[in-house]
């Protein structure tokens, strides 16, 4: 059932929830929502839905998946960072997360390929990408911990989106659930890069949490079309990454776009039928 939430700088918007509560789920709801061409909110979004919404809100009485990633990898110099991700990437592909679990989890932690985490990487602006130090990370306590030092944790800033949202968002959650919050991390340190979605709980226990990415899922998905005219929808990586994203999700080139730039490369007399298999897609 669609339900209306509210994020700021936005007029009002309904949004639908996907979920499947089952073993792999996470890959099951994500894709549902893509193919119901609705655009899955990563996590400052929905943090940000939770900041506006009232203390009642079913925002505030379930957890969250989104497509937001903490990788942990080693940087092209050798250095072991940890990365958090607000846009799109290897794992907010379905066909991913199914052929990570396939090769093979680490407590939950799937392989992202070497050239998709660097993408990542180099994507680094403090704003959609955050870089921690993996030791900082890892001596800091995985564990409930009291809001009045959460902004102090390694994690808090990078997963919830910048410390302006951070710092309102803590103050919100002490007005819904408490003065503790549940900030939690795993050493996903590998030979190659491993990565989980983010996941935001509800209640003090569960808090900032990288999910297991054969566990169960629920996004909140909004309408493409509405998500675009929202300022929503963030551009696909445009080099450097070894995946392609799918168009669905509508992270990548619009309409007009793809049919703009197709337009050189295709034979006047197939022209009409591929604009017409282009527009069917993007309905």
């Amino acid at each position: 059932m669609a339900q209306e939430i509210i994020i700021p700088q936005t007029r009002m918007i309904k949004a639908r929830l996907f979920e499947a509560l089952q073993v792999n789920g996470i890959e099951t709801a994500l894709a549902a929502c893509i193919e119901a061409k609705h655009y899955p909110l990563y996590m400052p979004q929905v943090v940000d839905a939770r900041i506006g919404a009232a203390k009642d809100s079913p925002l505030f009485q379930n957890w969250w998946t989104t497509p937001s990633v903490r990788v942990t990898g080693k940087s092209k110099g050798g250095k072991a960072v940890v990365v958090y991700g607000h846009n799109p990437n290897y794992f907010s592909d379905p066909a991913n997360i199914k052929k990570a679990r396939e090769e093979g989890l680490r407590y939950g932690a799937g392989i992202m390929p070497v050239p998709d985490f660097y993408a990542l990487l180099d994507r680094e602006d403090g704003k959609t990408v955050f870089v921690v130090d993996y030791d900082k990370l890892r001596a800091a306590e995985s564990d409930l911990v009291s809001v009045s030092d959460a902004l102090e944790h390694p994690q808090t800033i990078p997963f919830l989106g910048g410390r302006e949202r951070a710092e309102q968002y803590l103050a919100k959650h002490v007005q819904v659930y408490g003065s503790r919050i549940g900030i939690w991390h795993s050493d996903d340190l590998d030979e190659k890069p491993r990565g989980r979605l983010l996941f935001l709980g509800y209640g003090e226990g569960d808090g900032l949490i990288g999910d297991y990415l054969d566990d169960s899922g629920c996004f909140v998905g909004v309408w493409a079309a509405e998500a675009r005219e929202c300022g929503l929808v963030r551009e696909a990586p445009r080099k450097n990454a070894a995946s392609v994203y799918s168009v669905n999700a509508r992270t990548g080139p619009t309409m007009d776009e793809l049919l703009t730039d197709a337009k050189v490369f295709v034979a006047p007399a197939a022209w009409a039928a591929f604009e017409k298999k282009v527009k069917a897609r993007y309905q």
